[in-house]
């Protein structure tokens, strides 16, 4: 079984681990549209760039413009398939992800004849749904199937009544990427250390965090405030200006990580993770925390119940900062009983690169007929 991933301008989140879960069962071409070439041109395309360390990777370089520039794009990733089917077989299945793929991908899979199956993770389906349905139905139409990354993204497609074939594949997490589970031995008296890491985004839910922790300190004083600034977000003035307004300042540190890996130890060697999205389609964030071993104090938001289950911490509704301060509390008097490692076992089981490979490996058999 030969794939090609074909990742549009607006890729999802670390393409890197669906790449990974796929070529657990295929092997993988990945097909990456850019603005500009940062690879070597592959000869007689120079429009195309491959990675010389992966001879299978590719960048296609977009032009400008409307309706002529797509098809002089679906025209250009047509001539690299072309060419990678010349060096090295030919390719079984499209996958693309969206958004990003959803305009392009109906166009490619009729110039090459070949099916495609389409993964959905957009968080405007729980944002505003409505904006979001005329312009995904013909990519689901012409799908040989929809891979939505949870049971609540399958249920608002349902309800939005999205033409095609509808199944669940969640995004996975390689063990690779995440750090051991530390060894943790606790006494009572030992400070609660709370990680919470974002880009300070709109629907992160930050003012609702800040107020529920600054509760949660006067019910139990042991809990602290780790805030991870993720890439070259900043924290917000008006962030820390309500952090020193609740008196919470002095038990809040904020730290920035330079890198994913940096980001997972931090998570790693806290006690809980904090997630207080308002809107979310899947958090990835929790769940890197949940395969570290830590514990979820979130919002029933999204995937955030499938992941989080019935041993990986506590939930509360999206925008209540009284609930979510009880949930930190509880969560904290919960730690003694916490098995780090059965948890971190429990999502890799279920969300590791090979799990979610099994159900791409059922999805590409059923879209090239070999079922």
């Amino acid at each position: 079984m030969r794939v090609a991933m074909f990742f549009g301008q607006a890729r999802p989140v670390r393409p890197e681990e669906w790449h990974k879960a796929a070529a657990t069962v295929a092997e993988v071409v990945d097909v990456v549209a850019v603005r500009e070439l940062s690879l070597p041109s592959v000869p007689g395309l120079p429009y195309a760039g491959r990675d010389p360390e992966r001879p299978h990777h590719y960048q296609v370089a977009l032009p400008l413009g409307g309706l002529a520039a797509r098809r002089v794009t679906v025209g250009r990733i047509e001539g690299v398939l072309r060419h990678e089917t010349a060096e090295c077989g030919r390719v079984d299945v499209l996958h693309g992800h969206v958004p990003g793929a959803d305009d392009l991908l109906p166009w490619v899979a009729r110039a090459t004849r070949l099916p495609y199956v389409l993964t959905e993770d957009d968080a405007r389906w729980f944002d505003s749904p409505s904006r979001m349905r005329r312009g995904r139905a013909r990519a689901y139409r012409e799908a040989a199937s929809v891979l939505a990354v949870s049971d609540a993204l399958l249920l608002r497609l349902g309800e939005q009544r999205m033409p095609g074939r509808h199944r669940v594949v969640p995004h996975p997490v390689g063990p690779d990427t995440l750090p051991r589970v530390p060894a943790r031995a606790r006494i009572s008296q030992d400070p609660v250390r709370i990680a919470a890491a974002g880009s300070f985004g709109p629907h992160e839910g930050w003012e609702t965090l800040v107020h529920a922790f600054a509760a949660a300190r006067l019910k139990d004083p042991r809990l602290r405030l780790d805030i991870i600034a993720e890439g070259h977000a900043e924290v917000p003035t008006e962030l820390r200006g309500l952090l020193r307004r609740c008196g919470a300042a002095s038990a809040v540190t904020v730290r920035r990580a330079r890198g994913r890996a940096e980001a997972l130890h931090a998570v790693a060697h806290a006690d809980l993770y904090a997630v207080a999205d308002a809107v979310e389609s899947f958090c990835l964030r929790a769940l890197d925390a949940l395969g570290c071993g830590t514990m979820v104090v979130g919002t029933r938001t999204g995937a955030l119940p499938e992941l989080v289950g019935h041993d990986g911490g506590f939930l509360v509704d999206p925008g209540d900062p009284a609930a979510f301060a009880h949930a930190l509390v509880e969560a904290a008097a919960a730690l003694p009983r916490h098995q780090p490692a059965a948890l971190a076992d429990r999502t890799l089981r279920k969300f590791g690169t090979a799990a979610v490979g099994a159900r791409l490996a059922v999805a590409y058999a059923e879209a090239s007929g070999r079922a």
